[in-house]
C-alpha cells in the first residue's frame, strides 16, 4: 500500500515508542475467544451440493467430514469460546428461486437448533440469497425474530452479480434498518468458475475486490451506514483499495470489519497503518477448511504476529463483543 511513511519506519517508531509495545506474542493468547469466521455444513447441503462445492474448491474434500461434534473438538482444543456459523461459498443459491428458499431457511434452522442445543458455544450469520429479494426480506424477518440470528451471511457474488448491484438495494435498506451484522464471504462467479485454477485463491480475492468496489461504485455503504460488514478472510483487498487510507472511499473501507483467517504479518501491519487493527480485526477460522486443525492453525498464526497485547485481546475477543454484546 502506499503511504508517506514506510512499514519500516512506522514498526521501528513503534518500537522506539516504549520497549515491548510491539512483540511477537509467543505463548501469551487472547481468552475466551470469540471465531467469527466458522462454517456450518449440514448434511443435507453436502448431500444435494457436494459437485457444486467441489466445482469452487477442487479438491477440498475434509469439509465433508464437519459434524457440529467436529466444530466443538476443535474448539475446545483451540480454547475458542463462541463462534458464529455461517454457510460458506458456493452459499444457498444456484439460480432457482423455490429451491433457494428452501435451502436457506433449512440451513438457517440447522445452525439455529445448533445454537440452541449448544447455549453460547455458536452463533448465526443466516443465510441470505440477494437476488431473490422478496425471500431475502422475508427470511431476515424469520431469521431474527424468530431464530434470534446475530447477522445475516452473503455471498461476494451471485452468479455474475456484484453483492452491491442495485437490484438488490432493498435488502440493504432493511438490513440499515436492524442495524444488522452482515458476514461477506468470497465466492467464485459463474463467468469464471474455469479460471479457479491451483492453488486458485485468485478468482476469490478479484471477487471480494469486485464486490467492495460494487459497494462504493452503487453508493451502498454510504446509503446504509448502519449496516456492520464483515468482510472474511481479510487479506489485502482493503488495504489496497484505500490505499493511503485518505478520502471518502477510505474512510468509508475503514469502517469494515475483517477476520484473521489467512492473514499474514504484511496483512496486519496494513491494517494497524490504517488504523484498524484495534477496533475492525477479529479472529477468524474458517473451520473446517484446513483440515483437522483449521482452528488451531489459525490461532497459532495470530500469535505468531508482531502484536501487542491491546492488539491481541481485541482481536480475540473484544472487537466481537461490540457487534455481538449477547457473548460478552
Amino acid at each position: 500500500m502506499t503511504s508517506s511513511l514506510s512499514r519500516r519506519e512506522f514498526l521501528a517508531g513503534l518500537g522506539a515508542a516504549g520497549a515491548g509495545a510491539l512483540v511477537q506474542t509467543g505463548n501469551r493468547r487472547p481468552q475466551r475467544i470469540i471465531d467469527v469466521h466458522h462454517h456450518v455444513m449440514p448434511p443435507f447441503y453436502i448431500r444435494e451440493h457436494r459437485r457444486d462445492q467441489l466445482r469452487v474448491g477442487p479438491g477440498i474434500t475434509s469439509i465433508f467430514e464437519w459434524t457440529p461434534q467436529v466444530s466443538l473438538e476443535r474448539m475446545d482444543k483451540a480454547g475458542v469460546a463462541t463462534s458464529i456459523l455461517s454457510i460458506s461459498t458456493p452459499g444457498t443459491w444456484f439460480g432457482q428461486v423455490e429451491e433457494g428458499r428452501r435451502l436457506m431457511r433449512a440451513v438457517n434452522e440447522y445452525s439455529a437448533r445448533m445454537a440452541k442445543d449448544h447455549p453460547g458455544r455458536f452463533g448465526v450469520f443466516a443465510a441470505l440469497n440477494l437476488p431473490d429479494v422478496d425471500g431475502s426480506l422475508k427470511e431476515i424477518e424469520y431469521a431474527f425474530d424468530t431464530l434470534k440470528a446475530n447477522g445475516v451471511g452473503i455471498m461476494t457474488s451471485y452468479s455474475s452479480m456484484p453483492a452491491g448491484w442495485k437490484d438488490f438495494d432493498p435488502v440493504f435498506a432493511e438490513l440499515n434498518r436492524r442495524k444488522a451484522v452482515v458476514f461477506m464471504h468470497r465466492t467464485v462467479p459463474s463467468c469464471c468458475l474455469e479460471l479457479r485454477g491451483q492453488p486458485g485463491d485468485k478468482e476469490f480475492i478479484i471477487d471480494d475486490m469486485r464486490a467492495l468496489n460494487s459497494f462504493l461504485a452503487n453508493g451502498t455503504l454510504m446509503r446504509y451506514p448502519d449496516i456492520r460488514l464483515i468482510h472474511a478472510h481479510g487479506d489485502k483487498t482493503i488495504p489496497y483499495m484505500a490505499g493511503n487510507g485518505q478520502g471518502p472511499n477510505a474512510a468509508l473501507l475503514k469502517k469494515i470489519y475483517v477476520d484473521t483467517a489467512g492473514n499474514t504479518q504484511d496483512t496486519m501491519d496494513d491494517l494497524r497503518e490504517l488504523g484498524m487493527l484495534n477496533t475492525q480485526v477479529m479472529f477468524g477460522t474458517d473451520n473446517p477448511y484446513g483440515g483437522e486443525d483449521a482452528v488451531g492453525a489459525n490461532l497459532t498464526r495470530l500469535m505468531s504476529f508482531k502484536v501487542s497485547q491491546a492488539e491481541l485481546d481485541a482481536i480475540g475477543r473484544s472487537n466481537a463483543t461490540k457487534l455481538f454484546p449477547s457473548f460478552a
